[in-house]
């Protein structure tokens, strides 16, 4: 309950900052642009993508984009939702999926997107076995902004350097480490800094110890004190403690510099998205940098993590009628090309390609070889439980020293948590 009331207080705190900077919000007076769909997102580089696939849109719909950006990302989630409760919340809202868009759709803040949602599976640009990653009972609540796989990269010439290949079971992944520290390079690059990407690196390696556990695990049909639980911690707490990961307060911003420096030798982070931003920095895919899926620890089934974000429509938007009639034409392939062009990849359409030729190989490989996919933690469980539970890993990356404690606090709140969440969804 405390940290319930904490995050609401973060949220109406960001709400003022956010109010300050957005004129179109302040009063309820509206963009200039009379045909522009107010956009609230929290990936400020990514706003000249949001306006080349706005311009495709606007020639399909006579809508175009207006990206406004929220910075703070830590406190995002937290002003959106208090923005939704005003009298004009935004046109058009980046959210997760999963159990964060339940989250909103079970307060009634959401849109109905059922329509667009099948007009797109229809037309071949949406794959409908994504559907319960936006559905709360029976109704779809999204579209999906992005897709993309979690996945290693690494520096290949750190690689040829060292005589080291992609690896394909544990053991050699374990032995690319061991290469990598020997030569004074830090073999994995992650942070427990803003919390969610703790989630990031938890999803990994529980998928690769054992996605079916993991699976149960998100859904409270197992427990953080299980065997399987005692063993990932086991696993993880080794990795720290041999020095293979950054230290805990690394600033995740700063991994493409520190993979290009050749500072760290691999970085887990999702295809295709994150391609750019080492593209940014001049690195060659496949040439500069490369990446593969993280093995299967037992070498059993393998699995990978996928990261879904959607857009979500604010049912009190003034424009709710035309944005929920605009969305069923956001998955057409000459809207999705330029976007998916910029993020070199990333599109849901299954006919848009993604151009990011190591983006695409991993993509393709995932496919054909039947590869698990299973959904990122951050949007697997409901979102309280998953604040608490980064919270606490994050404080492990930084002071390993006692797995069983933190295994037990976590079930403490999963019990908590999925009995406010069932009581709160009845």
């Amino acid at each position: 309950m405390e940290r319930r009331t904490f995050l609401a207080s973060a949220g109406l705190a960001g709400l003022g900052l956010a109010l300050t900077g957005c004129s179109s919000v302040v009063g309820g007076a509206r963009a200039s642009t009379s045909h522009a769909l107010q956009f609230f997102n929290d990936a400020a580089s990514w706003g000249p993508g949001y306006t080349k696939a706005g311009a495709q849109l606007a020639k399909k719909t006579g809508w175009s984009i207006d990206p406004q950006t929220i910075p703070n990302a830590s406190a995002y989630e937290q002003v959106i939702r208090s923005l939704l409760q005003t009298k004009n919340p935004p046109d058009l809202v980046k959210w997760g999926s999963g159990y964060r868009t339940q989250d909103l759709a079970r307060t009634g803040g959401l849109a109905d997107l059922s329509s667009a949602w099948k007009s797109s599976v229809d037309r071949g640009w949406l794959d409908d076995s994504m559907r319960s990653a936006f559905t709360y009972q029976g109704a779809v609540y999204g579209l999906p902004l992005i897709q993309g796989y979690y996945v290693m990269f690494y520096n290949v010439a750190v690689f040829k350097q060292l005589g080291l290949s992609a690896p394909t079971t544990w053991a050699e992944f374990i032995s690319v480490c061991d290469a990598l520290k020997q030569a004074g390079i830090t073999p994995i690059g992650t942070t427990q800094v803003n919390i969610w990407p703790v989630a990031n690196w938890f999803s990994m390696l529980s998928a690769a110890y054992d996605p079916d556990w993991f699976r149960r695990l998100c859904a409270n049909e197992a427990s953080f004190v299980d065997e399987e639980a005692h063993g990932l911690m086991q696993l993880w707490q080794e990795m720290i403690r041999k020095g293979y990961h950054t230290s805990a307060d690394s600033v995740g911003d700063n991994f493409p510099g520190m993979l290009q420096s050749k500072k760290i030798g691999m970085w887990p982070t999702p295809v295709s998205w994150s391609s750019q931003s080492l593209q940014a920095l001049k690195m060659k895919s496949g040439d500069d940098y490369d990446a593969f899926v993280l093995p299967s620890v037992q070498g059993k089934t393998q699995a990978v993590i996928t990261e879904i974000a959607g857009l979500v429509v604010p049912a009190k938007s003034r424009n709710v009628k035309d944005v929920t009639t605009v969305m069923a034409s956001w998955l057409d392939p000459a809207v999705q090309q330029p976007w998916s062009d910029f993020l070199s990849g990333s599109s849901a359409n299954p006919t848009v390609p993604w151009t990011d030729k190591i983006s695409q190989r991993l993509k393709t490989q995932i496919v054909q070889e039947r590869v698990t996919v299973v959904n990122r933690y951050w949007e697997g469980s409901p979102p309280s439980l998953v604040v608490g539970v980064t919270q606490d890993l994050g404080g492990f990356m930084a002071n390993a020293s006692n797995p069983k404690s933190v295994l037990e606090s976590l079930q403490q709140k999963a019990k908590s948590e999925w009995s406010y969440w069932k009581e709160a969804t009845k």
